[in-house]
């Protein structure tokens, strides 16, 4: 076997390894399988800058993976790797200009995570008008994609009328389709939209909302627990604010009790790539329990929460992030593949 043609082979291998590891909620290990993966990719790339786009997709890939595990500011630069290469060959397939929206919508995801609102909707509309293009050309598999980049260009908007027309459409896309990936993402927006919702006091939709978000997940969860309960502790938050809007406190506590558990248990081998989803569900916690007259459980989730805030701080500060590399560009457009992710 040809050189390239063995990194090709351990390079998708490793990527697709890391994939399943992420999906199975073993979020580490699939992080560093990805890096492992991207480190072979920039090897075949040197040997045969054909097949670059391993490289971009690995890249994207794994910066889609940081934003999801809190570290958004270390994923801006990785993703901004991938899209200099994408932007190469884009034109060359609908499957490599998915591709370019793809890590799009990952690096627009970040920016707003990272408090960058105005480039995070100027490149997140991009996304979206790239996947709709694709979809209205007749390639139905690109729906689901575009309301993934409908869902984050919804939360980059804010608590505007506007994001909740985003939310909608995507949900519509969403319900069209009988698959477990639209099942998950249909889930991840129902429960993104309760922000605006409650904002625009539409209180009644916002917990029908998250309600439906967190059965879904249950469902989703039996036979996917690992994969799956990262994001049902993500809207039982949200459901826990829902709850409060309609005065059901006890049962806003018990939802935000349970997310807490779920972070914690997870978090237990790597409290930092936890942390930030800890602090998101203590703070409903802790604005809930002095409504309750649980005073001093507030006062100890407070402390916990300036210890964590302080924490997470101080990482942010020290956090590497190396230049990247200037990509090769390709001298043929003769591409391999391997699986996305997003």
């Amino acid at each position: 076997m040809h050189t390239s043609d063995m990194l090709e082979a351990e390079g998708v291998s490793l990527v697709n390894r890391g994939l399943a590891l992420w999906s199975q909620g073993l979020r580490e290990e699939a992080v560093t399988l990805l890096r492992q993966g991207i480190a072979v990719c920039r090897q075949l790339a040197v040997a045969e800058p054909a097949k670059i786009n391993h490289l971009a997709l690995a890249l994207s890939n794994l910066g889609g993976m940081l934003i999801d595990w809190g570290r958004p500011a270390e994923a801006i630069p990785v993703l901004e790797h991938s899209i200099k290469i994408t932007r190469i060959y884009s034109d060359k397939s609908h499957e490599f200009t998915a591709d370019l929206a793809g890590a799009l919508k990952n690096l627009g995801s970040a920016l707003n995570e990272c408090g960058s609102q105005p480039e995070a909707i100027a490149v997140l509309t991009e996304s979206a008008a790239t996947y709709r293009s694709l979809a209205e050309q007749g390639r139905p598999q690109y729906e689901v994609p575009l309301a993934r980049a409908l869902n984050s260009l919804g939360n980059a908007r804010g608590l505007v009328a506007e994001a909740r027309d985003d939310f909608d459409a995507a949900i519509a896309l969403l319900r069209r389709e009988d698959s477990a990936e639209a099942a998950m993402q249909l889930a991840v927006t129902l429960a993104s939209q309760c922000g605006v919702l409650l904002h625009l006091h539409c209180n009644e939709h916002a917990l029908a909302n998250s309600e439906e978000a967190v059965a879904i997940f249950r469902r989703l969860g039996d036979t996917n627990p690992g994969g799956v309960e990262p994001y049902l502790a993500n809207a039982l938050p949200t459901m826990a604010k829902a709850l409060v809007a309609v005065g059901r406190l006890d049962e806003a506590h018990t939802a935000a009790t349970e997310a807490i558990g779920i972070v914690r248990r997870y978090s237990t081998a790597n409290p930092d790539g936890w942390r930030q989803q800890l602090i998101r569900a203590l703070r409903v916690l802790g604005d809930l329990l002095p409504t309750l007259n649980r005073h001093a459980e507030a006062a100890e989730v407070a402390e916990e929460l300036v210890r964590l805030v302080e924490e997470d701080r101080h990482d942010v500060k020290a956090l590497h992030q190396p230049a990247p590399e200037k990509p090769e560009k390709p001298k043929g457009f003769f591409f391999s593949r391997f699986k996305r992710r997003r």
